[in-house]
């Protein structure tokens, strides 16, 4: 099931993890238009993807009403804003991807609009069209350079790394699109990988962002893979900045980021609320509640849609809402 996301659903852009607008209290504000994913990454934190062992709605957000949002929440944060199109899932998926990219960089306020991607749904049109619409930088999802193992790492069989390689190409040579390649490190899965896409990158003088596994408890597990500590996960990357020259580690204002005031938390944790249900929630026996103009994510609520149900926040980070029935 896709639950579309309009002015009408009556549904709020702020509060929930896995659409809208998430604001963590920088000048960076990550939008996510889709829960959709053509992939099934076996290391997915999100378990997005066909055939979700958690998941079995989908939500897409109506182009204008995620801009109607974008810019008020802009406006409230300040200059200098960046913005990240980032989902749960791929958002390449966004039918009107081209539309929110124009949008997004037309708003007052906003100096660059990135997008994170898998590649496997662009095109050299598609990517021409991106870059007409305004995209300033791509964070390219690549965590190998074997094709068997990148196949078994997407979890489909029709993923191809050489078209994949291809793309990053053509990007890194005929666009002004800045590309980083961002892969995850999975220990004992692509360790002896991780040096070979640095390689790749020096070679097209790509910057590269590379990611930490994290063990999530709803997230895809690779058998026998645990996390490293960040202490190790960064000795190793000073290791391989010494040892192939080239910068792995970024502070956050090399790239951009400051703090600043954060979207104002008007649910308190702990604070008992009446909510209206709107929509059923990403996992099984959860909902979409709506109080104080922020969506909420109940758990254990089988309530059905406009029922009032009585709830306790149980978390309020970021603006993002959890909550229990009473």
């Amino acid at each position: 099931m896709n639950i579309f996301i309009d002015k009408n659903s009556g549904i709020p852009l702020i509060g929930l993890i896995y659409f809208g607008i998430i604001d963590r209290g920088t000048n960076l504000l990550q939008v996510r238009p889709t829960t959709i994913c053509n992939l099934k990454c076996i290391y997915c934190s999100t378990s997005s993807g066909p055939f979700s062992q958690y998941h079995n709605i989908n939500y897409t957000v109506e182009v204008n009403y995620l801009l109607e949002w974008l810019k008020k929440i802009v406006k409230y944060k300040g200059k200098g804003i960046l913005i990240n199109i980032d989902s749960v899932g791929e958002p390449t998926t966004y039918p009107d991807l081209i539309k929110l990219i124009i949008g997004a960089k037309k708003i007052k306020g906003v100096t660059e609009v990135s997008m994170q991607t898998n590649g496997t749904l662009l095109t050299k049109e598609k990517i021409k069209k991106i870059e007409s619409a305004g995209l300033d930088k791509i964070n390219f999802s690549i965590n190998s350079m074997d094709p068997e193992l990148a196949r078994k790492l997407s979890g489909v069989d029709f993923y191809d790394l050489n078209s994949i390689i291809e793309i990053i190409e053509y990007i890194a040579k005929n666009t002004r699109i800045e590309l980083w390649l961002c892969p995850v490190w999975i220990p004992n899965i692509n360790d002896g990988e991780i040096p070979k896409l640095i390689e790749f990158a020096k070679t097209l003088d790509l910057k590269l962002g590379i990611q930490k596994y994290e063990l999530h408890k709803y997230g895809r597990k690779p058998p026998g893979v645990k996390p490293i500590t960040y202490k190790k996960f960064y000795r190793q990357l000073r290791l391989w900045e010494k040892e192939y020259k080239v910068k792995l580690i970024y502070k956050s204002k090399e790239i951009g980021m400051e703090k600043r005031r954060r979207i104002p938390e008007v649910i308190r944790r702990g604070e008992k609320i009446t909510a209206i249900i709107k929509a059923p929630g990403w996992f099984k026996n959860q909902a979409i509640g709506v109080a104080r103009n922020r969506a909420i994510t109940i758990n254990n609520c089988k309530a059905e849609i406009g029922k009032k149900v009585k709830v306790k926040i149980i978390q309020n980070k970021n603006s993002i809402y959890l909550a229990e029935p009473i």
